[in-house]
């Protein structure tokens, strides 16, 4: 299904996000990118993609992706994004982090209507370059689906497996 009307925003551009970000530039709805370091951004604002302020600036997004180093790290963003995203946001995690994260900032951030999914992805940076990228997802069904044409234009649209909650 195509959802040409959703905005993208990704957050973490680093070794991982750059290339899968890479992938989304041409969006149909738009790309919305973040890093805290500003040297990685100038390829993305020549690309087309619009680059954002700050944390806040993409919580504008509808689909948001994150690929930040570690737990504090995404619990950092994903408060940050959890205090300006609309109701009906899914935020896909892509980072590497313990079960115990996802699963909380999921129950913290349902009663806003704000949609947290685990989707660590596998393939490497390599895969990441490539669009190859398995990606195993964690959280609502109806969540994924949403979520999904992002997923398969960052991986590959036979690798996504939805394996239960979050966490």
């Amino acid at each position: 299904t195509d959802h040409p009307a959703m905005t993208l925003g990704y957050i973490g551009l680093g070794a991982m996000g750059a290339p899968k970000a890479t992938r989304l530039v041409n969006w149909p709805g738009g790309l919305i990118v973040y890093d805290v370091r500003a040297d990685v951004l100038a390829p993305f604002a020549e690309a087309g993609a619009t680059v954002a302020r700050g944390i806040a600036d993409v919580a504008a997004a509808d689909l948001i992706s994150i690929t930040v180093l570690d737990d504090a790290q995404v619990r950092e963003v994903v408060t940050e994004l959890a205090g300006h995203a609309a109701p009906g946001t899914v935020i896909a995690i892509h980072s590497t982090i313990s079960d115990t994260t996802a699963e909380e900032l999921a129950l913290q951030l349902a009663p806003n209507g704000i949609h947290v999914i685990d989707a660590p992805v596998s393939g490497g940076e390599i895969g990441a370059v490539d669009g190859t990228l398995s990606t195993m997802v964690g959280g609502d069904a109806a969540a994924l689906e949403h979520v999904r044409p992002l997923l398969a234009a960052m991986g590959h649209a036979d690798r996504i497996t939805h394996v239960g909650p979050e966490g």
